[in-house]
């Protein structure tokens, strides 16, 4: 498994059903979860198999979701 750890712009319930399909159509995506309450908007996401996490971030822009890799 393996774990990515993304900031978004996602302020809403809506914007978080909006992802669900998308995520749903790729059998490698185990797991998902987004924070509302981070300053962030923290997306983790769990892979089944080694992802490019690149391709996460352009599936969830496709959205019309901001999307980028979280910097520590």
């Amino acid at each position: 498994m393996k774990l990515f750890i993304l900031k978004t712009n996602i302020q809403s319930q809506l914007q978080i059903n909006k992802l669900r399909p998308v995520f749903q159509k790729y059998n490698h995506i185990a797991r998902w979860t987004v924070d509302l309450d981070d300053i962030d908007r923290v997306l983790k996401v769990e892979t089944k198999v080694d992802s490019e996490q690149s391709e996460l971030i352009n599936l969830v822009r496709k959205q019309g979701i901001y999307c980028e890799e979280l910097s520590e």
